[in-house]
């Protein structure tokens, strides 16, 4: 959901409200979309028809238009549905979040709980056990890569709806943010450098290599840009004999690769992309904050159980690129 989108919710509760303080709005908002009979529509003002020749959003008219799951309405003509891209696993997050809002503002109203616990940092990086990486890699310009990831990113949500019917997925929540470095090829082959990015593990590759600097624009550089889906698992409903349960995620990650490589400026000399498995423990240190503490792995032995629930291993691919000469 985009910012434009969260203003008219907003907009919406003070049309309800014209003469709410904002403490009463913020505590409206949680209260009322945490009971909101979705898909209802979240309208300002009623949907009307012009004399253009365009499309306005209509359910009744448009059976892509029925699908949308929280749809929230712009006002000005043509009416769009502002939420068009919402899954079923963002609803379920942000119907969480709303519902953690309305808790949190029923304890600072009774004094348990302060208005700085409202807007503590997320828990995205502590929340799941695995995640998903995307590795976006480019040996060329930064505005030659900045075009590619846009490309992978601008697909992500389709690797998403994928995930969510697979078998033993129950959420996939998707980081709304990128994070994104850049490197001088010397030595280092580009397929080691993509291999190492995006985990805690890898990043001992990284010390040794440096950072473009002005002037480096003759030398052949590698751009990466890395995307993060938090898995939430549950294989129990898999349905599988007793026994090592396995979650196989191959399948829609296969099609991300070839909706990725279907890019009509892609090139193999030039393009990567990769996906990994990455458990909690071994997320790079760039996805937490100055101060922030980040997950310890327990230093208890547990028996190994036979029955225990597995994660399969995404097999990566990574696409052939350009060796520095």
């Amino acid at each position: 959901m985009v910012g434009v989108a969260w203003a008219m919710l907003v907009a919406r509760i003070c049309q309800l409200y014209p003469n709410a303080v904002s403490a009463v709005i913020v505590e409206k908002f949680f209260n009322i979309y945490t009971k909101w009979n979705w898909p209802q529509p979240v309208l300002l003002k009623p949907i009307e028809d012009g004399p253009l020749q365009v499309r306005v959003w209509n359910p009744r008219l448009y059976a892509h238009d029925r699908q949308h799951r929280m749809p929230v309405i712009t006002p000005a003509y043509p009416s769009m549905c502002a939420t068009h891209n919402i899954t079923n696993s963002t609803q379920k997050v942000i119907m969480s979040e709303l519902e953690r809002g309305s808790d949190l503002m029923a304890q600072i109203n009774s004094g348990k709980k302060s208005w700085g616990d409202l807007f503590e940092r997320h828990d995205f990086f502590h929340k799941y056990k695995f995640y998903l990486c995307i590795v976006a890699a480019t040996v060329s310009t930064d505005e030659e890569h900045l075009k590619w990831s846009g490309f992978v990113e601008s697909r992500l949500r389709q690797l998403v709806l994928k995930l969510e019917v697979t078998e033993g997925v129950e959420i996939a929540h998707p980081y709304v943010k990128d994070f994104s470095d850049s490197y001088l090829l010397e030595e280092t082959k580009p397929e080691e450098i993509i291999n190492a990015y995006g985990t805690l593990t890898g990043e001992k590759v990284f010390e040794k290599l440096k950072k473009p600097q002005k002037g480096d624009n003759d030398v052949k550089q590698i751009h990466l840009t890395k995307l993060f889906i938090g898995l939430d698992i549950n294989l129990s409903k898999t349905g599988q004999a007793q026994g090592i349960k396995k979650l196989d995620i191959q399948y829609p990650c296969s099609e991300f690769y070839s909706l990725c490589k279907s890019w009509t400026t892609f090139d193999e000399g030039m393009h990567s992309i990769q996906i990994k498995n990455v458990k909690l423990y071994d997320l790079p240190s760039d996805v937490y904050i100055q101060g922030e503490t980040r997950p310890k792995k327990s230093t208890k032995k547990r028996k190994k159980d036979p029955s225990t629930d597995q994660l399969k291993r995404v097999k990566s691919e990574n696409t052939p690129i350009a060796n520095p000469s």
